[in-house]
């Protein structure tokens, strides 16, 4: 390989890793809000999932075990969303075939 084309890989590398560090911040900022029993429990969470706000119907404080369960489903309808956003922020960076679980990849 000639120098101007090693020079060029490197150049395009380093681009496509700029893009991806833009791109994981920006989805870092991202909020999402995972929801369960139908929208009585409400969980916000940014792309680093960290929970921002928790809203609990009033309808709710009354019985613990189902508040419980409401809140695992909402952060869990969360965290799979953020999920989602992360898969497809890189999907669209690095060109793979949607549906390629790339979050598999990087764990």
């Amino acid at each position: 390989m000639k120098d101007e084309q090693i020079q060029s890989l490197l150049q395009q590398a380093s681009n496509l890793q700029d893009r991806m560090q833009e791109a994981q911040d920006k989805l870092e900022r991202q909020e999402v809000v995972g929801a369960s029993g139908g929208g009585m429990v409400e969980i916000v969470m940014n792309g680093r999932h960290d929970v921002s706000d928790v809203r609990i119907s009033e309808q709710l404080m009354d019985d613990r075990e189902i508040l419980e369960d409401m809140i695992a489903g909402a952060v869990n309808d969360a965290a799979r969303k953020i999920d989602r956003l992360s898969q497809e922020a890189m999907e669209k960076m690095t060109g793979t075939l949607p549906g390629m679980d790339f979050l598999s990849l990087t764990k």
